[in-house]
């Protein structure tokens, strides 16, 4: 399946694979593994079947990716590890930057909420 071979591969520097229950039982699940902490869910939508993941890892910034049936992925939003302020900005410029930054990562966490990912998995 195109799924697992992408996300395999997605990981393959760390030795992490999908598991094959995962696909079979299609449920929410959990991957704890070389420092990184990967959350998936599977599900269907108007281009076919595909698996979301969620990664966080202490040494990178976070990954939201789709993988679809096809092989074909899509990035969608993560939360962000740091603002970044433009050269030379005023206090008000960094004012709006932080509050940008805020909001889009609240609109992720919500999403993510919405998803499952943030609730506990067996």
């Amino acid at each position: 399946m195109m799924i697992k071979k992408v996300f395999d591969t997605y990981f393959s520097a760390w030795g992490i694979t999908l598991p094959d229950e995962a696909l079979q039982s299609r449920k929410l699940g959990k991957i704890n593994s070389s420092g990184w902490n990967i959350r998936y869910l599977f599900g269907k939508d108007d281009r076919g079947d595909y698996l979301d993941f969620y990664a966080t890892h202490r040494m990178t910034n976070d990954r939201h990716v789709r993988i679809y049936s096809t092989g074909e992925t899509e990035y969608l939003p993560a939360i962000l590890g740091m603002i970044i302020y433009p050269a030379n900005a005023s206090d008000k410029e960094k004012k709006e930057v932080k509050e940008k930054y805020l909001k889009h990562c609240q609109v992720v966490r919500e999403m993510l909420k919405e998803k499952g990912f943030f609730g506990k998995i067996n």
